[in-house]
């Protein structure tokens, strides 16, 4: 009888370095493609295999060492003059651990970042979560996964802070949340030798995000319809443990919510601009 395995001994290893997480959905997908067709029949009977795409998402909590600018943070978002190309790593997934056989694991190439997110609320613990793309997937494998024993402090909200400039440094933020995306496409062409893509594109980097503060109904700075000058944008910088992360933005305007409880307001942002330093550029 086959034993049902649990799934707690799964890692991930991503560029080398054990990734703790809380779930993921990486994998090969493929339909199958059945027409409808005049065919002399009333089931389907024409069919074949569709194109491969490999991707999906991990998530989790923010461990210690978990993001760094020269790490999977640096993957997710250096682009490369002078065509802001994107760094490619390996996603190697171990399922489980299996005392007959090892375990069962695959190892996902040409990996690229889509879409990189930080969130944080007061009062818990920083999440994160990737979804990538990718190129090719290997065979399974029977591999016992790593036996990973080192102990990790998870990042709490009181290790995550939120600096502006000006009178927005002495505001008190109760979240934030995030979203660096590379718009990646998925490359095919004719006469190839698989079904799987022969490439990864990325696409004009797009950041957006939201702060949530208390006590900050006008906002002040998001309060014209019109007049602005281009060059006028705000610089955010998002301390997640030691990842330090500064971003050029402008603000939407405020969005204040009133309620019996604590007064908060949610104002919006979307970078423009760009974007220097690391981890931005190469």
């Amino acid at each position: 009888m086959a034993i049902v395995n649990p799934g707690y001994r799964g890692i991930a290893v991503i560029g080398g370095t054990n990734v703790r997480f809380a779930s993921a959905d990486i994998a090969a997908k493929q339909e199958v493609q059945a027409d409808d067709l005049i065919m002399g029949d009333w089931d389907r009977d024409a069919w074949v295999y569709g194109k491969i795409e490999v991707g999906g998402s991990i998530s989790g909590p923010v461990t210690e060492t978990f993001a760094s600018l020269d790490g999977v943070f640096g993957w997710a978002c250096t682009r490369t003059a002078p065509c802001g190309t994107l760094g490619t790593d390996d996603v190697l997934l171990y399922y489980y651990c299996d005392s007959d056989t090892g375990g069962r694991s695959r190892n996902f190439t040409g990996m690229k970042v889509n879409s990189m997110n930080f969130s944080c609320t007061a009062g818990d613990i920083a999440q994160f979560s990737i979804d990538v793309m990718g190129t090719a997937a290997g065979a399974w494998a029977d591999t016992s996964p790593p036996h990973v024993t080192t102990s990790e402090k998870l990042i709490t909200w009181d290790k995550v802070s939120v600096t502006l400039p000006g009178t927005y440094g002495a505001l008190n933020y109760q979240s934030f949340s995030f979203d660096i995306a590379n718009n990646l496409e998925a490359a095919y062409t004719l006469s190839q030798d698989n079904l799987f893509p022969v490439d990864i594109v990325p696409g004009l980097r797009s950041i957006s995000g939201s702060l949530t503060v208390y006590n900050a109904p006008d906002f002040n700075g998001a309060d014209a319809w019109d007049d602005y000058l281009a060059s006028d944008t705000d610089s955010i910088t998002f301390n997640i443990g030691d990842l330090s992360v500064t971003m050029k933005a402008v603000f939407h305007r405020v969005q204040p919510a009133s309620a019996t409880g604590l007064i908060t307001s949610t104002v919006a942002f979307t970078g423009v601009g760009h974007q220097t330093g690391l981890p931005w550029e190469a």
